[in-house]
């Protein structure tokens, strides 16, 4: 019975006729065999349509050129337009650019933008806000939604986490303090880096550089992972190492 399952499913392996080396390459699956053709060989191969799918088309085809000429296509493009639009992935796109790029909330009361976008679909006008009051609350619970993620994250991770503290000097001269965690996705088995907090500074006083620590502490609760402490762009480091290490003695 054994040895009759076996010579059924070496009877469906494909096997590659370009390979010149020893084991030439096989599989049972389509989708594998074009995968290998292609990043081993340079080969494409293009997936013809089924008779299927041929019939299918045409009668779409066939009731699209109905549609239009009883003054119904309008009808079903907006139908179409409509249905490829989705809220909150408009919302996080929308956001991401305003906040990756700098941009003026103002932008989302620019003629040009709108036009733009309606240009690419005429019923996103719905989507979009057009008020630029509403962006910062926009922005607001994105950040919080992000958080969420990144508080849950840490909260699944099994090992250490690791903290770094750096001020940088921003283009416009500004002192800006980065927290950031380093640490093993164990589900994604990669290293992480996550910004955590970015605040403006005055100066380099390291009790001010503990109140955003403490900040990160307290909001993203990972004491008891806590295994390393880096701070950097400072001259002494004794001011920082007694509050952290006086928080933990609390703890």
């Amino acid at each position: 019975m054994t040895q009759d399952k076996d010579d059924d499913f070496n009877s469906k392996l494909k096997y590659c006729t370009h390979c010149t080396i020893f084991p030439v390459y096989c599989t049972n699956i389509s989708s594998n065999m074009q995968k290998h053709l292609k990043s081993w060989h340079k080969i494409n191969v293009k997936i013809s349509v089924s008779q299927v799918q041929a019939t299918t088309l045409q009668q779409l085809e066939q009731l699209y050129l109905q549609a239009m000429l009883s003054d119904q296509i309008k009808a079903i493009d907006a139908q179409v337009f409509q249905k490829h639009l989705n809220q909150n992935t408009i919302n996080e796109a929308l956001i991401s650019l305003i906040v990756v790029q700098n941009l003026s909330f103002q932008m989302i009361e620019w003629s040009e933008f709108h036009i733009f976008y309606q240009i690419l679909n005429s019923k996103s006008v719905i989507f979009i806000t057009t008020a630029h009051s509403q962006i910062r609350q926009k922005i607001i619970k994105a950040w919080q939604t992000h958080k969420n993620t990144v508080q849950k994250k840490l909260q699944s991770v099994l090992f250490s986490i690791h903290l770094f503290i750096d001020i940088w000097t921003s283009s416009n001269k500004l002192l800006l303090l980065a927290v950031t965690a380093d640490f093993v996705d164990c589900i994604e088995e990669k290293h992480v880096k996550i910004l955590l907090a970015f605040h403006t500074v005055k100066n380099h006083n390291e009790k001010k550089q503990f109140v955003v620590f403490f900040s990160v502490l307290q909001n993203y609760d990972i004491v008891k992972k806590l295994k390393t402490v880096v701070a950097d762009n400072s001259d002494t480091k004794d001011i920082f190492c007694q509050e952290i290490e006086a928080h933990l003695l609390n703890k």
